[in-house]
């Protein structure tokens, strides 16, 4: 079943394109009419994100109940290694539960790991965090920009997220829905990875 309401998390230091990759394609979803139920949300840690280069975004809201949402997707960036640590931000993500679809992308795949969602499982991210996600799955993947275990699916590096947000389109709303959101984005040849 297609998710319908959409939750984005975003922190401080993350990579703006690790968001805005596969957002881009998301929100297309609604405003291309392929199902015009689907909302998205983005959900801070704080009132104000400062990426890493210092742009600030203000979220729709801070630290939000998860319960309301069926799809929940983090971002990548520096950010991720001190939010690992921080117990507040692991806590909150570990209410989304073991039914529900998560999705990462980047180094954001550290940030599901050490809440526990990528036991037993294969994940992607950046090369240069490969050391630190193997403690928290069964294998880390290099040689995929998109890898698919069912409710959690993980991408590589920062220019995956396009990949990622594609894959998402045509996992939860069929190839038809990619292609057309593709052609908009003007992202030719894009092939599911």
């Amino acid at each position: 079943m297609a998710p319908k309401r959409l939750a984005f998390l975003v922190f401080p230091r993350l990579t703006l394109l690790d968001l805005i990759g596969a957002y881009d394609a998301l929100r297309r979803i609604a405003s291309m009419a392929i199902d015009s139920g689907v909302t998205h949300r983005i959900i801070g840690t704080d009132a104000e994100i400062a990426d890493e280069a210092g742009l600030t975004l203000k979220p729709d809201s801070v630290y939000e109940d998860l319960s309301g949402f069926d799809f929940l997707y983090v971002s990548g960036g520096l950010g991720t290694v001190a939010l690992m640590d921080n117990k507040r931000a692991i806590d909150y993500l570990k209410t989304w539960g073991d039914e529900r679809p998560l999705a990462s992308v980047c180094s954001g795949a550290l940030f599901l790991g050490r809440a526990g969602y990528l036991k037993d499982k294969r994940a992607a991210t950046h090369h240069l965090t490969a050391d630190l996600l193997r403690p928290f799955c069964r294998e880390v993947v290099t040689n995929r920009r998109v890898v698919d275990e069912g409710r959690v699916v993980t991408a590589s590096g920062v220019s995956s997220s396009l990949d990622l947000g594609l894959y998402l389109v045509e996992k939860y709303w069929g190839a038809d829905a990619r292609v057309r959101i593709a052609a908009q984005m003007e992202y030719r040849g894009y092939s599911p990875a």
